[in-house]
């Protein structure tokens, strides 16, 4: 270094400027290809998935149109074609045939299906409440109340759940229960089923309202 010229040393450091600066221009200009290449990969990704979606869409409401009524072409579609609106017709199609072939247990389990599979989807409020119907079907009242008191229903669907609740209640003579679901609900408040309800909790309690309570019997009206 102590050799070169103040020419030289000059030339030297302008040459390792602009290395420097070609370093820096490459780097930069590979990094933009990298993101573009990125990008790119991206882009073709989505679209092979948007594809496949549609595809799988469309495949489902073909087999779903051609299987008809047909069980064994219906249960192939939820298999093959998951998470669709095809697979989740072809379901609730084998539910609705199962329950009215009084197979409740099978029904059960696709609707189950239904509300498990499609928990945001507007049928599983629906699906739910179905579940309960069949277990009322099959007789097991207990996992019929448990449904409907654990699915947090909305709308409607929370009517009708508190109704079969209402039933069910009443079926099993769990007076106290049925009156409670039954203040909860305006068009059972002011119904016989209500009232002969109260009516046979008072005669089980011996706790009659003054205007319901029988009449005292007679010793003659009691020894005939």
């Amino acid at each position: 270094m102590a050799g070169l010229s103040k020419k030289e040393l000059r030339h030297d450091a302008v040459h390792e400027e602009l290395e420097k600066i070609t370093v820096t221009v490459v780097k930069k200009r590979n990094s933009i290809l990298l993101g573009i290449l990125i990008l790119l990969v991206i882009c073709v990704a989505v679209f092979q998935i948007i594809n496949n979606r549609t595809t799988k869409k469309a495949n489902a409401e073909n087999n779903l149109a051609n299987a008809g009524t047909n069980t064994v072409a219906l249960a192939e579609i939820p298999s093959k074609y998951p998470g669709t609106h095809g697979a989740k017709s072809a379901l609730l199609r084998l539910a609705a045939d199962a329950a009215s072939s009084t197979n409740y247990a099978l029904a059960r389990d696709y609707y189950t299906r239904v509300a498990k599979e499609y928990p945001n989807d507007e049928y599983a409020d629906a699906a739910w409440l179905s579940v309960a119907r069949c277990y009322v079907g099959e007789g097991d009242y207990d996992q019929a109340v448990t449904i409907l008191n654990e699915k947090l229903m909305k709308g409607e669907h929370a009517q009708n759940a508190k109704y079969l609740l209402f039933k069910i209640y009443a079926l099993q003579g769990k007076d106290e229960e049925a009156l409670a679901v039954a203040k909860e609900l305006e068009d059972l408040k002011d119904s016989p089923l209500v009232e002969d309800i109260a009516d046979s909790m008072w005669r089980k309690n011996g706790n009659y309202p003054e205007e319901a309570a029988p009449e005292a019997e007679t010793e003659a009206e009691s020894s005939k």
